[in-house]
């Protein structure tokens, strides 16, 4: 199975670049694409055979990811992949070997972090927030209804049918993108075999304030679910926002989290942009905060 890796690239040049290495010398991978979405330039140490892929403007992870897919329509398997993830070579090739059943078009490893905890299926709550502690496969591959585009591979047929929607820009996207593969047919599959997350993404922690509001809202208003929608903007004004202003007064902060909080939830609740790619004032969240 043709498959090309993409890494979706923010930050610091050392992950990326290790990451993109390594893959670029696995004999299952055909392909290896960077999108460097801070449009920084092509580092001297990239092997040659890496692509480094200048977008025009910063196009977030589900963007990024549409962005270098469209350029190798030959493929036949995607892998979307942080650059805060090792994946064994066994562990790739068993993901690509699930992959290629007939109804599979989402696989992802089982991601462990620094302190040995295993992620594994999960449904979102009422809210529609992740449980802290996923219950991890046990010998054998089972369905989910999402998994995080931290990993995950995806069938080049199923992608061109059922593309990443960008707007989100940073955050549900995956959840999105592997609810809208299921509804078409096809299973979401985590693999018993394991990833490592060796570290954690150069997001600003904060911007999470901003995305995990605004995108929750957006999720479950695209989705027609009134009720959650209306739910989740409830407990953001009465619970999330007041412990935001409390968080920001006893640190000193000013008011960085709670503005965040109030302009997701606010963003969250007006006109939709179309799906696609990205609003051009993206990220949005650096207009209330430092963004590196």
């Amino acid at each position: 199975m043709k498959t090309v890796a993409v890494i979706v690239h923010w930050g610091p040049h050392r992950p990326t670049v290790e990451l993109a290495r390594w893959l670029d010398g696995s004999p299952v991978i055909a392909q290896v694409a960077v999108v460097a979405n801070d449009r920084s330039d092509r580092p001297d140490h990239l092997p040659a055979s890496v692509a480094w892929i200048l977008p025009p403007r910063d196009l977030g992870l589900g963007g990024g990811f549409r962005l270098a897919s469209h350029g190798y329509p030959a493929a036949q398997a995607y892998l979307l992949i942080g650059n805060h993830v090792r994946i064994p070579d066994l562990a790739l090739r068993a993901c690509l070997d699930l992959l290629a059943g007939t109804n599979i078009g989402v696989v992802a490893p089982t991601l462990v972090d620094n302190d040995g905890r295993r992620s594994g299926p999960a449904r979102l709550s009422p809210v529609l927030a992740a449980p802290k502690a996923r219950r991890p496969p046990g010998d054998r591959p089972l369905e989910a209804d999402w998994v995080a585009g931290t990993i995950m591979f995806v069938k080049a047929d199923c992608l061109r049918r059922i593309p990443l929607d960008g707007r989100y820009y940073l955050g549900f996207e995956d959840v999105d993108f592997c609810y809208r593969v299921r509804d078409a047919g096809w299973s979401v599959v985590v693999s018993p075999h394991r990833a490592q997350r060796i570290g954690s993404t150069t997001v600003p922690r904060h911007g999470d304030a901003y995305y995990g509001v605004r995108n929750r809202l957006w999720f479950a208003r695209v989705r027609g679910w009134r009720a959650r929608a209306a739910l989740i903007a409830l407990a953001t004004a009465v619970v999330v926002l007041p412990r935001a202003v409390a968080l920001d007064m006893l640190l000193g902060h000013g008011t960085r989290t709670s503005a965040l909080v109030l302009h997701g939830l606010l963003d969250g609740l007006s006109m939709l942009p179309p799906p696609g790619e990205a609003r051009d004032d993206e990220p949005r969240a650096a207009h209330w905060t430092s963004w590196p």
